[in-house]
């Protein structure tokens, strides 16, 4: 039994003619034999995902799979829906944390060298932000890299009530009157903190007020 290859494996034995007078099976021009090791390398490698191509030298060799086909109409489908998610960011008010925190699993992981225009929603390292001011971004300006508060803040859904309060992160617009945790305590803030760096129970900050009697 021996093997061969031409676009696809051949066995003389199963595709050709046998030649009763030359003694051997008939094989047409342009078919080239191969060992049977090699016929069981191949298809070795065809089990574990690669493809069989013909080499320059005419023998079958393994090859990586080509990527697929671009399909027009996914890719198509895929912009589109990229452009509502985008027009729907845009059209929540800044202030509306909880709309945008709702919205921002379908918006896109934040990425260097890409404009982001102001409103847009990002996510980063497990976090929403919302852009405050049109950027251009750069690999080491990561939304929670230092010198980024005015461009990226954290979104927080919660309403900020005492008994539903905001979760205090460095940076994020702290609104006068609403409620933030922060290590474990309760604090009232008594002043508007955009880009706020000073963390609740900061030394010296008397925008912060601590809620003491907390049942």
């Amino acid at each position: 039994m021996k093997y061969y290859w031409k676009d696809g494996f051949y066995i003389d034995e199963v595709h050709f003619d046998f030649d009763v007078e030359m003694g051997e099976y008939a094989v047409p021009a342009g078919y080239v034999e191969i060992t049977e090791e090699l016929y069981h390398n191949l298809l070795d490698g065809q089990a574990a995902g690669k493809r069989i191509v013909t080499g320059a030298d005419g023998l079958p060799e393994l090859a990586e799979q080509l990527p697929p086909e671009p399909d027009p109409v996914a890719d198509a489908e895929k912009l589109l829906r990229s452009m509502q998610v985008r027009a729907a960011a845009l059209a929540i008010p800044a202030a509306d944390d909880a709309a945008a925190f709702t919205l921002a699993p379908l918006c896109r992981t934040w990425a260097a060298n890409t404009h982001y225009d102001a409103l847009e929603i990002v996510n980063h390292e497990g976090r929403p932000y919302r852009v405050v001011q049109a950027v251009d971004s750069l690999e080491h300006q990561m939304p929670d890299s230092a010198g980024m508060l005015a461009i990226y803040r954290p979104i927080d859904p919660a309403p900020g009530t005492r008994e539903e309060p905001k979760t205090f992160y460095f940076g994020m617009d702290v609104k006068e009157g609403l409620y933030y945790t922060s290590a474990g305590k309760l604090y009232l803030a008594k002043a508007d903190m955009p880009a706020c760096t000073y963390a609740p129970g900061t030394d010296g900050v008397w925008q912060w007020e601590e809620v003491t009697d907390v049942q």
